[in-house]
């Protein structure tokens, strides 16, 4: 969501800064990755920040960010609450969980324990406007191997921001 300006200043065009960059340790991925663009026509990177109802409340909501990389064949998603302050994002919960996609690898990780902190956000009924924020913990692959699931553990950190904003 972004609007413009309406005056004769053509300098004055729609803009978008989403960044997210982490970093993964663990034993088929090791490494810091960047999904950056501050372009709002950049066809290789795209990102969308959503607002949803959490499922237990007729109040609280959450944010949903999505990152994709086409480039890199990397993406991140975060299921977070729509509100600043620390949480901790356990595996299997109903509302919150963070994603990590690694299309080359045929690897997807996804939260066991980790703790996201927002630090601001901005937000209507249905999008995010902005947000902007850290988190670090636990993520796991699971594999299944004759049968049985076995989780691979990374440990992951990083920071994410998504700013849809225009000169208005």
């Amino acid at each position: 969501m972004s609007c413009s300006k309406n005056n004769d200043d053509s300098n004055d065009t729609p803009q978008q800064l989403i960044y997210i960059n982490y970093s993964v340790t663990g034993n088929q991925v090791n490494d810091t990755f960047n999904i950056v663009t501050d372009n709002i026509s950049d066809p290789s990177v795209i990102a969308v920040a959503n607002i949803f109802p959490e499922s237990n409340s007729q109040t609280l909501k959450k944010a949903v960010i999505v990152y994709n990389d086409i480039n890199q064949s990397i993406n991140a998603s975060l299921s977070i609450p729509a509100r600043t302050g620390l949480t901790e994002v356990l595996d299997g919960h109903t509302d919150f969980d963070l994603l990590f996609g690694f299309n080359d690898l045929e690897l997807g990780l996804e939260a066991k324990s980790i703790s996201v902190e927002v630090l601001q956000i901005e937000h209507n009924d249905i999008y995010v406007t902005s947000i902007k924020g850290s988190f670090q913990g636990i993520a796991v692959d699971k594999v299944n191997i004759n049968g049985d699931e076995i989780e691979e553990t990374y440990i992951v950190d990083g920071e994410f921001e998504y700013n849809a904003y225009s000169n208005n």
